[in-house]
């Protein structure tokens, strides 16, 4: 079978019937408390000093201060670190400083520093919520039965339609309560800047999502087992960065191990120039397409 065999209504219902399915199994359950609990803990971790600084000045020295001071206090003293995890993603050092201060001066910085952060784990929570969209069918037999009534292209690029829309509503989700939680909590910024950043950071996590759902399309339609392709695609997602970051510590070209998979452009769909932005979209479409192009081709061959 190929690609010409791929029926728009069957896509549609595989995929609707996917999301749904994974909003009632429990593995799609766990995965929407883990992205809300760790992203609204990462949250909480920059809002507090805030509030905690406002509360020690007002008993230390009796005195009102304002969020907008504590906070322009707290972002030059998280400067540094900003600069080290952007200078991390390479360029030169003057070009990390304009970057640096694009995401904390001219964007809302409380909302830039929850996105580095949450882009850094993103990839092992999309993990989480991707690694079983065949391989417990697989196991069990159970495609056999929609093998009936549909073809294999159908099966596989519906249930990644299903699996990718059901991770980016829990973004959205996500990123709407934070927005309103820092909105209400310090009520230093615009609500139009927020929502604005906000719209940017659902994008790149949109685009983030999108190569690690397909690669556990891939790895999920190599095993029969739900347990395998869960250790597999988090392995995979860690270890490229992990033997990145260690194999260069003795040869430095070994840092590129790290485009194996998107890890090396995430940051750059936060960036300041707009054509390094469109290109990083381009990288992260062009790793989905790959992956998918891979798992559909060994889908297509297995025994099902």
């Amino acid at each position: 079978m190929s690609l010409h065999t791929v029926n728009r209504q069957h896509l549609k219902l595989i995929s609707l019937y996917s999301g749904r399915y994974a909003m009632r199994g429990g593995t799609g359950i766990i995965f929407a408390i883990l992205v809300l609990v760790c992203g609204l803990l990462i949250a909480h971790l920059f809002v507090s000093p805030v509030e905690m600084q406002k509360e020690n000045v007002r008993s230390n020295m009796g005195l009102e201060v304002e969020d907008q001071k504590i906070l322009e206090d707290l972002v030059d003293f998280a400067r540094p670190g900003v600069m080290w995890a952007l200078g991390g993603s390479g360029g030169d050092e003057e070009r990390t400083e304009k970057w640096t201060s694009y995401l904390l001066d001219k964007k809302p910085a409380m909302l830039s520093a929850i996105f580095l952060v949450m882009i850094f784990i993103l990839p092992f929570l999309v993990a989480l919520g991707a690694f079983n969209q065949f391989s417990g069918d697989i196991g069990s037999r159970g495609l056999r039965y929609h093998l009936l009534r549909t073809e294999r292209p159908n099966i596989f690029f519906g249930r990644f339609l299903g699996t990718a829309l059901f991770n980016i509503l829990v973004m959205v989700f996500l990123l709407v309560v934070i927005i309103l939680y820092i909105g209400f909590k310090l009520q230093v910024y615009a609500w139009p800047d927020l929502f604005t950043w906000g719209l940017r950071g659902l994008i790149a996590f949109t685009l983030i999502c999108l190569p690690y759902v397909a690669l556990c399309s891939w790895m999920s339609a190599s095993m029969d087992s739900p347990f395998l392709s869960l250790v597999i695609c988090n392995l995979v997602v860690g270890i490229v960065p992990l033997f990145a970051k260690i194999g260069s510590l003795t040869w430095e070209p070994a840092s590129y191990v790290i485009y194996v998979l998107p890890w090396g452009i995430h940051n750059y769909l936060l960036h300041h120039n707009l054509l390094v932005v469109l290109g990083a979209a381009a990288a992260c479409l062009g790793y989905t397409a790959l992956f998918l192009f891979l798992g559909h081709r060994h889908f297509q061959k297995r025994d099902l």
